[in-house]
């Protein structure tokens, strides 16, 4: 089985918010199925871009520099083109949209095949066909 999870799932896992989280995501780097996803990553450069300019090097920074070392960063793949469509057109025509990231999220999950690890369940569960995991417990 292989998991991508959510910008708010690793965010929670760089900062050290949830000892459950942190548990089970070292157990999935270590069995190698986690991945990252370009937009997953571009969110996570953008937020320590902003904490470099406004604090200088941060730990947060440097977490998401170790995380760009230890995972490789999934590329959208052919199939990405089709599901992001197919996902945007499911979600306009229910009239129940979400953010544009989180689409392209939810699109990349699909086409990769993974289950989505997210703490916003109620927005990606929109999604037909998602299957969608929360691993934080505390």
């Amino acid at each position: 089985m292989m998991f991508l999870p959510d910008t708010n799932v690793f965010s929670a896992y760089l900062a050290g918010r949830s000892e459950s989280l942190a548990e089970r995501m070292r157990s999935e780097f270590a069995a190698g199925t986690l991945r990252l996803s370009f937009m997953v990553i571009a969110e996570l450069e953008f937020g320590a871009e902003k904490a470099r300019v406004q604090f200088g090097t941060t730990r947060f920074a440097r977490r998401v520099d170790t995380l760009r070392q230890q995972l490789e960063i999934e590329p959208p793949g052919p199939e990405f083109p089709r599901c992001y469509a197919q996902v945007r057109s499911q979600l306009e025509k229910v009239g129940r949209k979400i953010g544009d990231r989180d689409t392209i999220i939810a699109a990349h999950a699909l086409a990769l095949g993974a289950v989505l690890v997210t703490r916003n369940g109620d927005e990606f569960s929109r999604v037909a066909g998602l299957t969608v995991e929360n691993w934080q417990m505390d």
